[in-house]
């Protein structure tokens, strides 16, 4: 990616929130299937840390990306 592209950082911004969003799904389910006892405690904190991770590294490139663009790329 050209970082000085504004269309190009406007689609990875894009990318990030659609991610995002998906991650924050993910855990829902997650916490649904926890609380029906489809899941085991371990496998369950086993996903839930795994989906953490990864929701801090894609909210820690979209405040970069807000940074770069000088917009708020965490909300809208």
């Amino acid at each position: 990616m050209g970082i000085a592209d504004p269309k190009k950082m406007k689609e990875y911004i894009k990318k990030l929130k659609e991610r995002k969003k998906e991650l924050e799904d993910e855990l829902t389910k997650l916490i649904d299937k926890k609380e029906r006892g489809e899941i085991s405690d371990e496998e369950y904190e086993e996903r839930k840390r795994k989906i953490e991770r990864e929701y801090v590294e894609v909210m820690d490139r979209l405040t970069q990306m807000s940074y770069l663009t000088g917009e708020s790329a965490l909300f809208g």
